[in-house]
């Protein structure tokens, strides 16, 4: 085995060299000061959250790898610290540890918006009305591994799993690819060697990072993720990955047409490292991978992108901030999109009780039942629907309501409006009253010893019930007296599979039901 990945080793060194040339630097010296470390970006934080304290939002979204240091989520909008009834898109950098530019690309935009946020124009605009979420260090262990200068930096693409359990971080046998540990396809791909820069990992899902990821997405539902990569070959340089070209089928998915134009619009936004070109290299990616692209398009149909900025990993001088800025003005351009549209948005609602439900919506004209389902969000009902002009039949079904179907011609421009208000059915299991200050959600896919999460938006006291369908208290997650924020709960870890019922009431509210299913 480490004869194999001494080979491989060599064979990779060698094309990338020929790849980079002398841009690449002296590989001794690290990565060009002009790269932002994680320490820098914690800095920033402080600093735009002390300069924009309305528009500035930051969270942690989880922890990365051996070191659990958190991995931070920033916002941009006009009440940021608020969920608001707003589309919604994030841009998220260094998932490989050693592709820089995504997170400067990130910086760049960040500082655009807040710096011009008090000027009218575009970037108030889209903040005021558009919920803008970045991740700049998605791998925060591998990223921390990379800029100290460890064992390999420049080639550690990885997460800092320790594979081979002997309490170090060795080039090539530790770390697992964070794009190859998504729950898609992952049983069928064959990169099971801890010596692959691509190892799949012992199980999917296996890395804090993918987790964090898969669930900000999950709970915000945006209109696009934008995935920002660095090539490691030529051939794939300066590409922007469409989601997806079904290999089994021969075709594109359902949302080819619209998201490839999407595509090509950003493309012919986003410049290279040369002057005056701009990205034309746009491409369905494939559907045979375990990567976040893949998944993310399988289970929601969000429009997913994966960006491969520039033709190399590193540069350095003035060409780093080129390079990210190139990228950033370009990418401005899903903004200008999920403003725009055209498209279809609306709300769910329960008629009986008067709460937003979380509900999918099947548009019948772009839709295949191996996609998806397309959900609304679970703050307020709503949901988001890039389209074009055109006549569309459309679906709204949700647990415990009666099914409606409207037809509806989406314009050539703007978002179309069209709401649902879904009658309960009353012999059903669900809903049984409002709740003004709590969100209640849980992980998808639900397993034992997964976590139950609600956001408390004031202090008061707590009862949080697991049930089973019949009404009889499984688990007590918690009773008491909380302060305000979000609080996540384990369900029991040896809970048996099947159909569950969570109760949640704050004060005298009344109380929510929500059916959850344990795999």
């Amino acid at each position: 085995m480490r004869w194999t990945g001494f080979v491989m080793r060599i064979l990779l060194c060698a094309t990338l060299f020929l790849v980079a040339g002398e841009a690449w630097g002296d590989p001794l010296t690290g990565p060009d000061a002009r790269y932002y470390d994680y320490d820098e970006i914690l800095a920033l934080c402080d600093q735009w959250a002390a300069d924009h304290p309305v528009a500035f939002h930051r969270e942690i979204i989880g922890y990365s790898g051996e070191g659990g240091e958190p991995i931070w989520a920033i916002k941009i909008s006009d009440h940021a610290a608020q969920h608001e009834p707003q589309a919604r898109i994030l841009i998220h950098g260094a998932q490989h540890s050693n592709e820089p530019s995504g997170t400067n690309a990130i910086v760049f935009m960040i500082d655009r918006l807040l710096s011009r946020y008090n000027q009218p124009g575009v970037y108030r605009r889209w903040a005021d009305n558009l919920e803008l979420w970045f991740v700049p260090i998605v791998n925060v262990a591998g990223h921390r591994h990379v800029f100290a200068g460890g064992d390999n930096w420049d080639w550690w693409r990885k997460t800092n799993r320790d594979n081979n359990s002997d309490s170090d971080h060795t080039f090539p046998v530790d770390g697992v690819d964070p794009n190859r540990n998504w729950d898609y396809r992952w049983a069928e791909y064959d990169s099971t060697a801890w010596t692959s820069s691509r190892y799949k990992g012992p199980a999917p899902f296996s890395e804090p990072c993918v987790v964090a990821i898969r669930d900000l997405i999950l709970r915000e539902r945006p209109v696009f993720v934008m995935d920002l990569h660095s090539p490691d070959a030529i051939s794939i340089a300066n590409r922007i990955w469409w989601p997806w070209w079904e290999v089994d089928k021969y075709g594109a998915g359902p949302d080819g047409g619209i998201y490839s134009q999407i595509c090509e619009e950003l493309a012919g936004r986003c410049e290279t490292e040369d002057d005056g070109v701009y990205v034309d290299g746009t491409v369905a990616c494939y559907n045979t991978l375990p990567k976040e692209q893949c998944w993310v398009y399988k289970n929601t149909g969000i429009c997913t992108y994966l960006y491969e900025i520039s033709d190399r990993f590193w540069w350095t001088g003035a060409m780093v901030d080129t390079v990210a800025h190139r990228a950033g003005r370009g990418l401005f351009y899903l903004m200008e999109r999920a403003y725009d549209g055209p498209g279809l948005t609306g709300t769910v609602t329960s008629a009986t009780l008067g709460i937003p439900l979380e509900a999918e919506v099947k548009v019948h004209q772009v839709h295949d039942c191996a996609i998806g389902p397309r959900m609304t969000e679970q703050f307020f009902g709503q949901y988001w629907r890039l389209l074009n002009s055109g006549s569309y039949t459309v679906t709204v079904t949700a647990p415990d309501h009666y099914s409606q179907t409207e037809i509806v011609y989406v314009g050539a421009s703007g978002w179309t409006h069209l709401d649902f208000e879904l009658i309960a059915d009353p012999a059903a299991v669900g809903p049984v009253g409002p709740i003004s200050t709590a969100s209640l959600w849980f992980d998808t896919p639900m397993r034992a010893g997964g976590d139950v999460h609600f956001r408390l938006e004031n202090d008061g006291f707590v009862s949080l019930q697991l049930l089973d369908v019949t009404g009889r208290p499984v688990q007590e997650l918690v009773e008491g007296r909380l302060q305000r924020g979000v609080r996540t709960l384990a369900v029991d870890r040896a809970l048996p599979s099947g159909a569950y019922l969570l109760r949640l009431r704050v004060d005298d509210e009344r109380l929510v039901k929500k059916l959850i299913t344990v795999e």
